[in-house]
């Protein structure tokens, strides 16, 4: 009977995406930033996602706390930051041996890669421009410069950071 109703589902979902019929709004990934933050980035950047051993990244000396290391993937090299870290959130991420990053490209020319290590990354969400607030009361003042807006989730609200603006950030620590 379950196996059923699961095959009818599955060809109920696969109707819906050849039909188009998919969530409208943007794309984001969402993700875990600290234990109380979860937060979100534009899937229009985002190039992959990926877990890495800690032993694929070549560490840095005399680098911000921030930044984790260099790592090479697609034949691209790109530096790796702990994105919560370098929000100045306080937060340890959940496994040393091992990272979670979402890998961001640039708009512009000549690209900018950049990887961002998170605490988990939860999945993909669509979102209408309604849903998206531009401002938050009670947002902490670190990163109100680093968002694009803020979007309610139940009682709390999650932060949808700007890439350019961490990347302003980053030029500025630098």
């Amino acid at each position: 009977m379950s196996t059923s109703s699961a095959a009818s589902r599955i060809q109920a979902n696969l109707q819906e995406l050849f039909e188009g019929k998919l969530a409208s709004g943007d794309a984001y990934i969402k993700f875990q930033l600290t234990p109380e933050v979860k937060a979100l980035l534009s899937m229009r950047q985002v190039q992959e996602s990926l877990i890495v051993e800690a032993a694929k990244i070549t560490s840095l000396p005399s680098m911000p706390k921030s930044t984790i290391g260099m790592m090479n993937s697609r034949d691209r090299v790109f530096c790796i930051f702990d994105l919560a870290q370098l929000l100045t959130l306080s937060a340890e991420l959940i496994s040393s041996r091992q990272y979670q990053i979402i890998v961001l490209k640039t708009m512009n020319e000549p690209a900018i890669f950049v990887g961002f290590a998170v605490s988990q990354i939860q999945g993909i969400v669509r979102l209408s421009a309604e849903k998206i607030k531009l401002s938050w009361d009670n947002a902490p003042a670190n990163i109100v410069s680093l968002v694009s807006g803020f979007v309610q989730e139940g009682e709390s609200m999650m932060p949808i950071i700007e890439l350019n603006n961490v990347l302003k950030t980053l030029t500025t620590q630098a």
